[in-house]
């Protein structure tokens, strides 16, 4: 259940791999190739690693979309690789009804330093790096029920590369890191909670949320994406005064969310103070690392 897969390579290198493809989130070429490669990549700094090359993976119906569009997609995947300092090799297109668009990307690490999900520890603190609500905005935004503010917003997260939030954890003591995308932010905290036997406890008050949530839920919600709540419900833990409409927000997939990191509890203010200066301003510390305690519990949001 970690980000992406590694393979040993000699003692002290190891590849990084992982592969990543979706429909399109906005209506902006430019702007969905630059989500899809910061998403696809985003898989190789949630493990601690370096993104060194890409290879774009594109199906479409040939004669339906302009080749100009194709182009505006292909540049703005090529904006955000040139950004994050990786080589495209090349990729394979198809022809099919549904646009799709993504990566597989290479990354390397060491394999004495490389950061995976599995070794979260009692009394570390949990940071998130961006803010969550993409799948309501998302629903929003095909309705007319965004303001242009709130559509800029939603974009520049989105396009935000978490390579920089990668490589300030790397000075710090941080124990565990994951991405939240496909499976939200409850969904990617249940394999860090299961795999290293403890029990992560959310504030729902501090976790960051796009402007507007969760009142945009009482008329958007995340149509088709809250895929992970069967997976997380038998080990979560709800408390009385939590409002609902939260936890349909903390389960909803997220679209090149931020990092989930656990770090030492004397080192937390330092790091999200770090992660704000450099660009990552929505970072804040959203909850603990406890002791197990009730067998059945993994998660608790409070």
């Amino acid at each position: 259940m970690d980000d992406a897969g590694v393979y040993l390579i000699c003692d002290d290198i190891a590849l990084v791999q992982t592969v990543d493809f979706f429909f399109p989130i906005v209506d902006e070429a430019r702007s969905f190739g630059r989500i899809a490669a910061a998403n696809s990549m985003s898989d190789i700094w949630a493990m601690g690693a370096k993104a060194i090359t890409a290879m774009n993976i594109l199906a479409y119906p040939a004669g339906k979309i302009p080749p100009e569009v194709i182009e505006e997609l292909l540049i703005g995947a090529a904006e955000k690789l040139h950004e994050a300092g990786v080589v495209l090799l090349g990729g394979h297109t198809m022809e099919q009804e549904d646009l799709l668009f993504g990566m597989s990307v290479t990354g390397i690490t060491s394999p004495n330093t490389a950061l995976t999900n599995d070794n979260a520890r009692p009394g570390d603190l949990l940071v998130l790096t961006k803010p969550i609500g993409t799948g309501v905005y998302c629903d929003a935004m095909l309705n007319g029920g965004l303001t242009k503010i709130q559509f800029n917003t939603f974009v520049f997260w989105m396009e935000r590369l978490n390579k920089y939030a990668s490589e300030i954890m790397q000075r710090f003591q941080v124990s565990c890191l994951t991405d939240v995308t496909g499976f939200g932010l409850l969904g990617h905290s249940l394999p860090v909670a299961r795999n290293a036997g403890v029990r992560l406890v959310i504030s729902s008050k501090d976790v960051p949320l796009l402007p507007g949530l969760p009142d945009l839920l009482d008329s958007f919600n995340p149509k088709g994406v809250c895929k992970c709540t069967d997976y997380i419900e038998p080990h979560l833990r709800i408390g009385e005064g939590v409002d609902r409409r939260l936890y349909t927000l903390f389960a909803e997939a997220q679209t090149s969310g931020g990092l989930l990191a656990t770090v030492k509890p004397d080192q937390a203010d330092v790091l999200v103070r770090t992660l704000r200066e450099h660009g990552d301003t929505e970072s804040t510390v959203i909850g603990e690392v406890r002791e197990m305690g009730d067998p059945s519990v993994y998660l608790e949001v409070v």
